[in-house]
């Protein structure tokens, strides 16, 4: 430990010094690699979990960070650590092998990496196919951890899903633009010049939707969705009903029709399908009952859900003619795609323009080709099959993650596509991957009863027992 703070002693003047300087960006980030190079290798072989947990944690609070004084994104150089943390920490021996959502995961990037060879033309989709790539592979990373290393970073994810839900209600609240954001500018929020507002435009009536450090509220729906669902299976008691009611407030003011609908179909899945007994399903529908009447008196949440999918609904209209146009723009790239990089993914006024399909199985195919769409389909496919042995096990936290994983594919994933183009809503979809294939085993490890959240511990990576 004495080494460790002298190494950092040493190191933090340097890198001090490298970031207050004027020397170009190129520069500053050589420097900060280099210096946090050390601290780096010290925590991924003496605390792996570290890095894990941190990852978790940062996934769900500022997705869209980047990395201090760089460009580079946060997130996605997590997801870089969290792989090498888990070749260098990898015991040998049962947990070593490779389980069914592996194979699947493996299978997906094999196609991708093909269809980007046949259909490379720009630096950017090299790029866009690097960041999906990281993301995409943090579910292999994850699925090495044993099942309390695996509990403590949910929770992770859901700490930090909370504060980002609870700061993005206080914006709504008394910020609307968004200009406290500056104070996150280290890691690259505020500092575009544009405000933060996204709206909902009924007729004349323009509603604000929350968005805090998630910016795009679409985007924020799935973080809190996934974080909602790991709430309510990694929690219980008293700690369940907090983290879970800020969790839904900031997931309904998102306005984003997919993840309200994925949350209504979860629910009704798990009280139709989970083996529980009628106690218990039956006070959880008075409280969702509760929670949804207090909702629905939000007049902007009333005109949300009631207004959808009618004829002067742009946005379902929208998706209906891209559903019509779809086999017109994949003429002749049915196989392949129409590559990674393709602006209509980088550039939202182009990507209107263009009017892609938003639907997540049919745009894998729009960027990859068919090879690609359905080895996407597939890991969709174990996913489902998971899901229904988990609520026909005994076990309701179980159930709740198989319920949200179909409510999530049925609804989120056909209305929606940022599981496909956005990097960091990517990974939160790998995440949540990890516990559909071992929530079983995690929740297996969890106290009885828990009156207030349970700290973030650090319990040891020990040799994995797959059931």
């Amino acid at each position: 430990m004495r080494a460790v703070i002298l190494l950092l002693a040493l190191l933090a003047p340097v890198l001090g010094a490298a970031l207050a300087s004027d020397a170009n960006e190129l520069v500053r980030l050589a420097a900060l690699l280099l210096t946090g190079l050390p601290l780096g290798i010290w925590v991924a072989l003496r605390r792996p979990l570290w890095i894990m947990t941190a990852y978790a944690f940062l996934l769900a609070a500022v997705p869209f960070g980047v990395l201090p004084s760089s460009p580079l994104p946060l997130v996605l150089m997590m997801g870089l650590l969290i792989g090498v943390t888990a070749v260098v920490q990898l015991p040998a021996g049962r947990s070593a092998r490779l389980l069914p959502m592996d194979w699947l995961v493996l299978g997906l990037v094999v196609f991708s990496a093909l269809s980007l060879v046949i259909t490379l033309s720009t630096q950017y989709d090299v790029t866009e196919f690097a960041k999906w790539l990281i993301a995409t592979s943090t579910t292999v990373s994850a699925l090495r951890l044993q099942p309390d290393a695996l509990r403590t970073m949910g929770r992770a994810y859901v700490v930090g899903s909370v504060l980002a839900g609870a700061y993005g209600l206080a914006l709504l609240l008394f910020d609307r633009s968004g200009s406290s954001l500056a104070m996150l500018s280290f890691l690259g929020y505020g500092t575009s010049g544009e405000d933060n507002l996204r709206y909902v435009v009924d007729g004349g009536t323009m509603t604000v939707r929350m968005t805090g450090t998630y910016v795009d509220p679409n985007a924020g729906g799935i973080f809190l969705f996934v974080a909602f669902i790991l709430a309510l299976a990694l929690y219980t008691g008293a700690a369940r009903i907090l983290v879970a009611g800020v969790l839904v407030a900031a997931l309904v003011l998102t306005l984003s029709r997919a993840a309200l609908g994925a949350v209504v179909v979860a629910f009704a899945v798990y009280i139709l399908f989970q083996r529980d007994r009628f106690g218990p399903k039956a006070g959880l529908v008075m409280l969702a009952a509760a929670g949804a009447a207090v909702l629905l008196a939000v007049p902007s949440v009333q005109d949300r859900i009631f207004d959808s999918f009618g004829a002067g609904d742009v946005g379902s209209s929208a998706r209906s003619d891209a559903l019509r146009d779809f086999p017109k723009h994949m003429e002749g790239a049915w196989l392949f795609g129409l590559g990674w990089g393709r602006i209509e993914f980088r550039d939202g006024a182009v990507g209107i323009s263009v009017n892609h399909v938003a639907n997540a199985p049919l745009l894998a195919v729009y960027r990859g080709g068919l090879l690609v769409g359905l080895a996407f389909c597939a890991v969709l496919v174990y996913g489902l099959v998971a899901s229904v042995r988990q609520l026909r096990s005994h076990d309701p936290q179980a159930g709740f993650v198989g319920a949200g994983f179909i409510g999530f594919t049925a609804v989120a994933l056909q209305l929606d596509f940022p599981v496909i183009t956005i990097p960091p809503v990517t990974a939160a979809f790998a995440f949540f991957l990890v516990f559909v294939q071992r929530a079983q085993d995690v929740v297996a490890t969890l106290p009885a009863r828990a009156a207030i959240p349970a700290p973030i511990t650090t319990p040891a990576i020990r040799e994995e027992q797959p059931t």
